[in-house]
């Protein structure tokens, strides 16, 4: 079995590579070739553990642990943290056990640069929330597109300063000046249970919403997903189950069903959004399958990763 660290992991990335895999999956998806079943969920006061497990004969297995706790960041510790093991599907061989937090926060900017380059080529971004997501969300969206300038709120000075001068050195240009209702896309990435989006700036054209994966946590207010031209979802399943900023409004009637639209219909080119979009991020485990199978083919390839055996 292949141990992948977060270090491999980062050597071996590769942006677009990664976009071509995650396309790969969705269309896999819908066309019902990938088992998906819901995640199992424990929540506990303001902590949330998943199990995630997703299946297909060309691909593989993978299972992957996950939790959110937000009281970690008082600790200096990653709020999201994970492992994940990828498996051969024909004889069930575990073949990799992969640091899954460096991979969770690749994989979840991944699937938001999935969805912008389909939908909107970010110019300047204004990001809400500072911590490791928003970090990596940063490095791929530096990897990918031409971004002119990047703004940030958090709630420490520290916190914020310390993003901004991440970003300075990945190379993106940083505009103390850009307003969040001024910016064409905004990047919300925290652990509020509350609403951190009150309003739909009129020059934002995309908002990313990828925090508050529970149905009773909202990252955005009513009047953000009013605002909206379309809603986006990572999956129909996943966001109706478990997202508060799609659950809450849809069954008050805020939202309408035709309003929502899923990546995989995007990528597939079953439907299309324009117009102003929020797009909403809760995680699939299909989405861990095809880029598991991705960093482990590519180790492979590159003789990287510590081989063990268990037995």
């Amino acid at each position: 079995m292949l141990i992948l660290s977060k270090q491999t992991l980062e050597r071996l990335f590769n942006a677009e590579e990664v976009l071509n895999a995650l396309s790969l999956g969705y269309e896999h998806f819908e066309m019902g070739l990938v088992s998906n079943p819901e995640r199992s969920v424990i929540t506990k006061e303001n902590d949330w553990w998943g199990v995630m497990l997703a299946h297909s004969y060309e691909t593989g297995v993978c299972v992957k642990v996950v939790s959110v706790l937000p009281n970690n960041a008082k600790k200096g510790a990653p709020a999201t943290q994970a492992l994940v093991i990828y498996h051969n599907a024909l004889n069930g061989e575990p073949l990799a056990l992969i640091e899954g937090t460096t991979f969770t926060a690749l994989r979840t900017a991944c699937v938001s640069a999935l969805a912008l380059k389909l939908l909107i080529k970010p110019e300047d971004v204004f990001f809400v929330g500072t911590g490791l997501q928003a970090r990596y969300h940063a490095f791929v969206l530096k990897e990918l597109f031409d971004i002119k300038e990047v703004n940030a709120r958090s709630k420490t000075t520290q916190s914020r300063e310390s993003f901004l001068s991440y970003c300075a050195n990945l190379g993106l240009k940083v505009n103390s000046s850009l307003k969040e209702e001024d910016a064409q896309t905004v990047i919300v990435a925290t652990t509020s249970n509350v609403p951190v989006i009150e309003r739909f700036g009129e020059k934002n054209k995309i908002i990313v919403s990828i925090g508050a994966p529970t149905p009773s946590a909202r990252e955005l207010s009513d009047q953000v997903l009013k605002k909206a031209d379309y809603i986006v979802v990572d999956s129909y399943e996943g966001c109706l189950k478990e997202a508060g900023d799609i659950i809450q409004p849809f069954n008050a009637g805020f939202i309408k069903r035709e309003k929502i639209v899923s990546l995989g219909e995007l990528v597939t080119s079953k439907k299309s959004a324009s117009g102003k979009i929020v797009y909403k991020s809760v995680g699939i485990a299909f989405q861990d399958l095809y880029i598991a199978k991705y960093f482990f083919d590519k180790a492979q390839k590159e003789g990287v990763g510590q081989n063990v055996s268990l037995v």
